[in-house]
């Protein structure tokens, strides 16, 4: 759940603020970036393998070529369904791009985007010319040949002009983001307290008082929000935990399903197959035939 534990802020890794581009290289199977969210729009291309990407409610299975859309203040987790997962991670800070823009800043369209009450669909078709810029502003990131800035900022408007023009989904008024906001906020005390205590006996009563809001207020606002219901996300965050222990401990399968918060070592195995589409076993399996290699 969104929180200040799982915010990742931009790295400004370079003078172009309003950008970072990070390669990550041979992602082996069942690797995981820890979840997380950020104001900045982010894609995400796939170079070669195979990965996925759990987004709010969503899930998207991404292979060699293939890019995904990450709107801001999005929930998001990638991971890898190969040995060699290879990907870029790009993302775009819109208030930053536009601010030495006054001229465009004028138009109808940029103040939604640089207040991210725009949000676009995330499925980036194949015929579509976003991936071949997306590919050509890695190129100019990393050559740097003279003018290359000019050729990234052009490639950068150019993706934009696709995405108002063709992949808009909704357009949030700032009356609706305003309430919206406010509502992540009353949740964030309950939203804390799920992630740093997901292991012990948790209730939605209990959620939803730290909220200050009658359980079935809360369980409607929790799914508005984040497209799953808390005990979904709880579960989540135990099957998380469960195959990190699975991978780096000895622990049976029923201690593990114990100290991640199931009282049921049943029940844990079919939530874990149903999330992660294998067994806590073969989980084991795969993680000890790796380390024979």
């Amino acid at each position: 759940m969104k929180n200040e534990t799982n915010y990742s802020p931009k790295r400004n890794s370079d003078r172009h603020a309003y950008l970072d581009i990070i390669l990550r290289k041979g992602m082996g199977y069942g690797w995981r970036y820890q979840e997380n969210w950020h104001e900045e729009m982010q894609f995400y291309y796939v170079v070669s393998g195979q990965g996925r990407i759990r987004c709010e409610s969503d899930v998207f299975d991404l292979h060699t070529g293939e890019t995904l859309l990450i709107n801001c203040n999005e929930l998001h987790v990638i991971e890898s369904l190969c040995e060699q997962l290879t990907f870029y991670s790009i993302r775009i800070d819109l208030a930053a791009m536009f601010q030495d823009m006054p001229d465009l800043r004028q138009a109808a369209y940029v103040e939604p985007l640089m207040q991210q009450r725009i949000v676009f669909n995330r499925c980036i078709n194949e015929n579509e010319p976003i991936t071949p810029l997306l590919r050509r502003l890695i190129h100019e990131h990393r050559a740097r040949l003279s003018g290359f800035e000019l050729s990234m900022k052009s490639d950068m408007l150019q993706i934009l002009l696709i995405l108002i023009r063709s992949h808009i989904q909704q357009v949030y008024t700032k009356k609706r983001l305003g309430l919206k906001l406010n509502n992540l906020n009353q949740l964030k005390s309950a939203f804390s307290y799920l992630n740093d205590h997901y292991e012990e006996a948790i209730t939605v009563h209990h959620l939803a008082a730290r909220a200050h809001m009658s359980e079935a207020h809360f369980c409607r606002t929790f799914k508005r929000l984040y497209g799953r219901s808390a005990i979904a996300h709880m579960n989540e965050l135990r099957v998380n935990k469960a195959e990190e222990l699975l991978r780096t401990t000895p622990l049976t399968i029923t201690e593990i399903a114990f100290s991640v918060g199931f009282n049921d070592a049943n029940y844990f195995s079919r939530v874990f197959k149903k999330l992660r589409g294998r067994s806590p076993q073969q989980t084991r399996s795969l993680k000890e035939s790796n380390v024979k290699r």
